[in-house]
């Protein structure tokens, strides 16, 4: 624990006010690993990425002066789970999620652990409200470094984030499936849940040791189009989907 601090201060809020009172019944999403905006190109194709979209969930957000900047200027309101503050200029760092439209609810859960830094990786809930209903939304980062057993712990404890949510519902982050098993917990979670995939072709996806690590997964919903953008300012490239109510 000497590299990082834990943030005592666990969700944020930032960016402009939110523009709509509802999102649309029809609307896009964008769900990025940020890298933590390691990249020379990352704020140009962040902004891009925003402008098209009325939906973000980003994950290795790390809220430096340049991103706070970034996140003024994307015409999206954010929130942010927060896991630890970064070593050099304890910047809050963790997992965001952005939106045209406010959220009604905001909960998370911190409680699985990396090992050795016990930095905690984070699912987060929000409400928002989709036309005439309203849309579940569970922004995941999940551990990495561990065992199955923490993974498959971490899937579970945020399927409970959904519970018997009624209505429409979006899973979606970088999930870390770099195995079979791995991948095989995932895919188990989704069928408990009655979430479908979403697909993608060309299927241009980041891949580590071969596997897919990032997934959207929707139940309530349609996918009008889904893509892959191919750009190089993450270690992941970020999918973009048109969600809708059928």
């Amino acid at each position: 624990m000497k590299n990082f601090l834990l943030s005592d201060i666990p969700l944020l809020e930032t960016g402009p006010a939110p523009s709509l009172k509802t999102l649309p019944r029809q609307f896009r999403l964008s769900v990025w690993n940020f890298q933590k905006e390691k990249q020379p190109l990352w704020r140009q194709d962040f902004l891009s990425l925003c402008e098209r979209s009325d939906l973000f969930l980003a994950q290795e957000t790390r809220l430096d002066a340049a991103c706070t900047q970034a996140v003024e200027q994307s015409g999206l309101h954010w929130h942010a789970a927060i896991s630890f503050l970064s070593p050099w200029g304890k910047y809050p760092t963790g997992i965001a999620a952005g939106c045209r439209a406010p959220a009604q609810e905001i909960a998370f859960d911190a409680s699985v652990r990396e090992p050795f830094l016990t930095i905690p990786k984070m699912a987060m809930r929000l409400i928002y409200p989709l036309q005439n209903t309203q849309l579940l939304v569970v922004n995941v980062h999940a551990v990495n470094f561990t065992g199955i057993s923490s993974f498959k712990q971490h899937l579970e404890k945020t399927a409970r984030l959904v519970e018997s949510f009624p209505g429409p519902v979006i899973i979606a982050g970088d999930f870390n499936t770099w195995n079979q098993n791995r991948h095989a917990e995932l895919l188990h979670m989704a069928q408990l849940l009655g979430l479908q995939e979403v697909l993608f072709r060309p299927d241009l996806r980041t891949r580590y040791l071969r596997r897919t690590v990032d997934y959207i997964f929707i139940r309530g919903l349609e996918a009008a189009s889904s893509c892959v953008a191919d750009i190089d300012s993450s270690d992941h490239r970020p999918l973009s989907a048109t969600l809708r109510l059928p």
